[in-house]
């Protein structure tokens, strides 16, 4: 299968033909193109041109829990904040059967100081946990609503979260709810006492390995290489997920043992998260090595990276995106 820039957009023009569509109808949503690909906005009018509002750029990071954002985005996360932008994480639910003997009151509590604890290594503005319960975010109108006055406040440029393909039900909810928020987001009249946004945010879909419907489409790459000791860091801060649950979740907590105390063998339990949760950063710089090669041309590839998928429930993107995450 084709990944590049060049075959997605033959492949969209085709589809366009076939489907009659005119790309340059208001209706369709106004062509925008940036590096040499042609990106439109499924929902008018979400544009690219209003301008942002002053100060640093804002990306919200939307995970189902209390680690998805970290896991998954935090290299990125890591590469933001250390040029000035402000970074939120969120997780919609509170994790709280995310462990194998402890209640999930006792597993909600530990989860959110361990996440207060991570967000301080990450330097975020704010780690937010919605509250819903582990494996019960639920597709509901107050839910959206949620979700969309939480956006309306932090009026992020860039919104990070899952696709609605994915092995777990909170995944593939929050990934809902945020693009069901897309061009609500702009509507004043929609939930009493919000602030609805006049520049919508740019929406992207965080890696996975789903086929069903389609395979992931990596638009954009980011260099996971320089960051990822700050990525131990902060995982090293959420002790009952990667070295409790889900070791025992995945059988290998006999490694856990011999690791000893993060106080005494960090340099083992950086190894150990590197093993297990940085395989995927490490799969994608082997799977995606010929968009790396189109995006970075003359560039090494990385040995890992983190890959991010341009939903058209967004704005479509600018030059200053691309720009913002891979400059």
């Amino acid at each position: 299968m084709d990944f590049s820039r060049r075959g997605f957009l033959a492949a969209t023009g085709l589809v366009a033909a076939a489907l009659g569509i005119n790309r340059k109808a208001k209706a369709a949503g106004e062509p925008n193109k940036v590096r040499g690909r042609t990106y439109v906005a499924a929902c008018p009018p979400v544009t690219s041109t209003i301008p942002r509002t002053p100060g640093p750029q804002r990306i919200m990071m939307i995970g189902g829990h209390p680690d998805d954002a970290d896991i998954i985005c935090g290299c990125t996360a890591a590469k933001l904040v250390a040029k000035g932008c402000r970074v939120k994480f969120v997780a919609a639910c509170n994790g709280d059967i995310g462990h194998q003997t402890m209640t999930r009151a006792e597993t909600a509590a530990r989860r959110r100081r361990e996440t207060l604890e991570a967000a301080k290594v990450w330097g975020l503005d704010s780690y937010d946990i919605y509250g819903f319960g582990d494996a019960r975010v639920p597709n509901t109108i107050e839910a959206r609503e949620l979700v969309a006055r939480k956006i309306q406040e932090f009026e992020p440029d860039i919104i990070m979260t899952h696709r609605d393909c994915d092995y777990h039900v909170d995944h593939r909810t929050i990934g809902t709810l945020v693009k069901d928020c897309g061009y609500m987001l702009g509507c004043p009249h929609w939930i009493d006492g919000s602030k609805a946004l006049r520049r919508r945010p740019l929406i992207l879909f965080m890696t996975d390995l789903f086929t069903v419907p389609r395979l992931f489409r990596p638009d954009i790459l980011v260099d996971a290489d320089p960051y990822i000791e700050k990525w131990c860091d902060a995982l090293n801060c959420q002790q009952s997920q990667f070295f409790e649950w889900l070791p025992w979740d995945k059988g290998i907590e006999d490694e856990v043992a011999a690791l000893g105390d993060r106080t005494v063998n960090i340099a083992g339990r950086n190894a150990f998260l590197k093993k297990y949760w940085a395989k995927r950063k490490v799969n994608d710089a082997v799977r995606f090595t010929d968009a790396w090669r189109e995006q970075y041309p003359g560039r090494p590839v990385p040995k890992m990276v983190e890959a991010y998928e341009i939903s058209e429930y967004g704005r479509p993107p600018i030059e200053e995106d691309f720009e913002l995450l891979m400059g």
